[in-house]
Parts: C-alpha cells; sequence; structure tokens
C-alpha cells in the first residue's frame, strides 16, 4: 500500500508490542521499519524499462530479508544515546515494523516477492487497493492515541479492527468475483486467465480484467457494502504473446527478455494499448476501472528495432477526482446484470 499507510501500520504493531519496554521511540522505530522496504522504488534505470519492474517489491519485500531490514531501519537510532542504552528493544521493534510490510502488500493487486530469492512469484490477494482512507484511519487513530496517552490497548484495538477490514475486503473481493463469474457466462466466454483487482477507495470500486479468446477484455464493477453490485461494461482489446509482435521485434535477444519480464509483472494480462499495434501495456492497473489505458508498457520501435518504454498520453493518467465521486455518489453508467 502506500508508503504513510505502510508506516502507520509498522507503528502500531511496533506499538502494541514494545510500548512498554520503548515508551518513547516504539511507534517512531516501528514506522520507519514498516517504510523502508519502498526504498526499492529508487532502483531505476533510465535505458532499461524492466529494471523498476524486477526490483520494486523484490528482496526488501521478501520474509527472509525481514531481520537484515530491520536491522537497517534500526541503525539510525543507535546514534542517539536514549535509544542506545536500550538497543535490543530498538531492533525487535524495528524489526516488528519491517515484517509488517510486505504482508500488507500482499493484499493488493502489484504483486510482492514474499518468497525471493526461492521464487520469483508475485503473491497479489487482491483484496484491498493500494490507498484505502478507512483503512489508514483507522490505523492513525491508534497510533496517535497511544502516543499521547502510553496504553498500548488503541494500538491493538487498531490492528484488530483493520484487520477484520483486510477481511471485508477479502469478502468483497469475493463478490466481486462472483459477479465477474456471472457476466463471462452472460457472454458465454471460455475465459483462460481473470482476475479481479480493488480501485484506491474502500472496497466498492473492482476492475475485473480477462482473456477470452485472444482478447482482453475489461470492465468496471461497484460492489455496495449494502446492496447488490453493480457492473459499467467496458471494451476489450487484442491480448498480446511474444509472436504477435512484428518479426523484427522477435529477432532481438533483449526484446524478448523485456517482454518477458512484462508479462511476469504484469500476470499475463498484456494487451495492445488503443490503434497501435506495437504498444503493449499492463491491463492490471488503468485510468479507469473498465479503461484500456495502462500506466505503463513497452513500445516496439520500427527504426531501432527495440521494445522500449511506453508513455500514457497527456490526460491519460488516473482521476482520482473522479473516482472519489463515482464512489461516494455512483455512476449511472453502472447497471445491474440481467
Amino acid at each position: 500500500m502506500d508508503t504513510i499507510t505502510q508506516g502507520l501500520l509498522g507503528a502500531a504493531a511496533s506499538q502494541s508490542l514494545m510500548k512498554r519496554r520503548l515508551p518513547q521511540g516504539a511507534g517512531l522505530v516501528g514506522a520507519i521499519g514498516g517504510m523502508l522496504p519502498d526504498l526499492d522504488i529508487f532502483i531505476r534505470s533510465s535505458s532499461d524499462p524492466t529494471v523498476s519492474w524486477l526490483f520494486h517489491r523484490n528482496f526488501t519485500h521478501s520474509l527472509i530479508f525481514i531481520p537484515v531490514g530491520g536491522l537497517i531501519a534500526a541503525l539510525p537510532f543507535l546514534f542517539f544515546k536514549r535509544f542506545r542504552e536500550n538497543k535490543r528493544d530498538v531492533i525487535l521493534a524495528a524489526i516488528i515494523g519491517y515484517a509488517t510490510h510486505a504482508l500488507l502488500d500482499a493484499f493488493t493487486n502489484y504483486g510482492t516477492q514474499l518468497f525471493w530469492p526461492f521464487s520469483n512469484y508475485r503473491v497479489a490477494w487482491d483484496w484491498i487497493g493500494i490507498v484505502d482512507p478507512i483503512y489508514s484511519l483507522i490505523l492513525a487513530a491508534g497510533v496517535i492515541l497511544t502516543a499521547r496517552n502510553s496504553r498500548m490497548r488503541p494500538a491493538r484495538i487498531a490492528l484488530l479492527l483493520s484487520s477484520l477490514y483486510l477481511c471485508f475486503g477479502g469478502w468483497q473481493h469475493y463478490r466481486a468475483l462472483e459477479t465477474q463469474r456471472e457476466l463471462i457466462s452472460k457472454r458465454s466466454q471460455e475465459v483462460r486467465h481473470a482476475r479481479v483487482m480493488p480501485a484506491p477507495g474502500w472496497l466498492l470500486m473492482w476492475r475485473s480484467v480477462y482473456l477470452a479468446g485472444g482478447r482482453l477484455y475489461a470492465d468496471g464493477i461497484r460492489v455496495p457494502w449494502f446492496s447488490s453490485p453493480l457492473v459499467l461494461e467496458g471494451g476489450s482489446a487484442r491480448a498480446i504473446t511474444f509472436e504477435s509482435l512484428p518479426a523484427k521485434a522477435q529477432e532481438d535477444a533483449e526484446n524478448k527478455r523485456r517482454f518477458q519480464i512484462l508479462n511476469w509483472f504484469a500476470d499475463g494480462l498484456i494487451a495492445q494499448v488503443g490503434d497501435d499495434p506495437n504498444a503493449l501495456g499492463d491491463m492490471r492497473i488503468t485510468a479507469g476501472v473498465e479503461s484500456l489505458v495502462p500506466l505503463w508498457g513497452l513500445q516496439f520501435n520500427p527504426e531501432s528495432g527495440e521494445l522500449q518504454r511506453w508513455t500514457p498520453p497527456p490526460g491519460s493518467s488516473p482521476d482520482f477526482g473522479a473516482l472519489l465521486r463515482i464512489t461516494l455518489k455512483g455512476d449511472p453508467r453502472f447497471k445491474p446484470l440481467k
């Protein structure tokens, strides 16, 4: 999830276990531990578009890296006398905060390599959006109250309530999946691969994506907390495989490597972008829940013969204001399935 929420979760977890042993620093140490894994976003390359896909949520998010990451997070605090006198507790608090990060990320749809270096499988349970104000506010309230009154109970209650909210996300995900199955049945399609992923918000808006008949289909699903799901039927785009690229693109081994990385990163949900047969995008995360305009991808350059980074056109970035309005007020384009 977003880095601030990761810090709040790390702080709440550390406060819940270490507040008595580190009364003045448990929350701060846990927060730094909770945010530190996201430093991997700075691993980038101007010449290779796949580097950030390879290394974000890679080794820093691995379960086996938790003790090392926690120790790194604790090191800056050990330069201060009041923390150095409680060195073991500081390290333990940082490890607790660090341990929460990757597990929370696994509940989103981006994909987290929990089992690196033994497996490069990207764990993505699709239960909660990368940004969820309700989840964040629950944690913030617990962290602030615990910091003010020195009692662990508010942080523990916040952890309990936020965990229940995550479980509610699992239930909403199940309802969205059932709606997707009804939609596929209505269309009488044989599906090769399908996912339903949460949009930023509070578990109301979901994105349905699936592959069928050589095409990728994208639809929006609204799952109100207390009423029946609604669907905004979107469109489809040509699914892309390496063999469907121009022959010149297939001749280059580096192009094949880059395509394989994008395919792995996007969980196979790659499709042509718009009318450009040379542009291919990761269709998991797009400008809108029913959109076929991705936020990143690759594009074949016929002149150089290379697969290069695809840049979204102007105005195609997510409209969070519109998403907020739809989440709060609904959208007449969403209809019940009949």
